[in-house]
């Protein structure tokens, strides 16, 4: 009997995962199950436009979460939350809680059903998923009185078709950045309800090769209206903050810092 139990709790149970994304197109993905007990990670890659998941998991408490495999923003997570719970219940006004669920394998409850749909997640909870990814985060070194993302939330996406890859900023907007010479970028943003393209002039060229974390001139967030330019300037280097106002079209600058080029690489 001993041993039957110990081999039950090896072979543990299935994690079946559907989720919903904030577009009609869902890019290509990977699904994770966190293993609160072990620390393991679980995963597997979902391929664009795939409804659902399936990971064989061992016996245990875990936490599900999905990260699109997108390059040139920063990590966007979906994930199973208590928000996901409520929605399924109630109206989404009255779900306000996006902490992540704990799903129990075990040999009585072998299979756990999960919905992803919760695409918008707390900075905290963001930067909880960071940490269990094992990805370094910029929390404890941006100034505390910087803009965040979670503070300018934009409309939530709808479902209507948008063009090939879908909006990544602001909830409708298509951000697209293209070189305009070795050391210089040139943003513009479409907005795919309309098919406007807009070349904002805060992002018409941005100058200069950041001494490190390169990934970091340019980042921001399909759920925000947030967007973040850092660029170097002389031996500094200078992060600066725009909100985007869909009324108008405009970038609006809210705040900017400046630091040493060696402060900034050594974090």
């Amino acid at each position: 009997m001993a041993g039957l139990g110990l081999c039950a709790s090896a072979i543990g149970g299935t994690i079946e995962g559907t989720l919903t994304f904030p577009s009609q197109f869902a890019p290509s993905m990977t699904a994770y199950a966190f293993d609160l007990d072990t620390a393991r990670m679980r995963s597997v890659q979902l391929a664009p436009g795939q409804a659902g998941f399936r990971l064989d998991v061992p016996a245990g408490r875990y936490q599900v979460f999905l990260a699109p495999n997108e390059p040139g923003a920063p990590n966007i997570y979906g994930a199973y939350t208590l928000y996901s719970l409520c929605s399924e219940h109630e109206s989404a006004a009255g779900c306000d809680d996006h902490n992540l669920v704990t799903v129990t394998i075990s040999p009585k409850t072998p299979r756990a059903a999960v919905k992803i749909d919760d695409w918008y997640l707390s900075d905290d909870i963001d930067a909880q998923i960071d940490h269990i990814r094992g990805i370094a985060t910029n929390a404890n070194t941006e100034p505390l009185s910087a803009p965040r993302f979670s503070e300018y939330p934009s409309t939530r996406i709808d479902t209507l078709a948008p063009p090939e890859g879908g909006p990544n900023f602001a909830g409708q907007m298509t951000l697209a950045v293209t070189r305009c010479g070795s050391s210089c970028l040139h943003v513009s943003l479409t907005d795919w309800r309309s098919g406007t393209q807009h070349d904002p002039a805060p992002l018409a060229e941005i100058f200069g090769t950041l001494p490190c974390h390169a990934d970091e001139a340019l980042l921001f967030r399909r759920d925000s209206r947030l967007l973040i330019v850092t660029r170097a300037r002389a031996a500094a280097v200078l992060t600066q903050y725009y909100l985007w106002n869909p009324a108008d079209a405009s970038l609006a600058l809210l705040a900017e810092y400046e630091v040493a080029a060696a402060a900034f690489c050594v974090r």
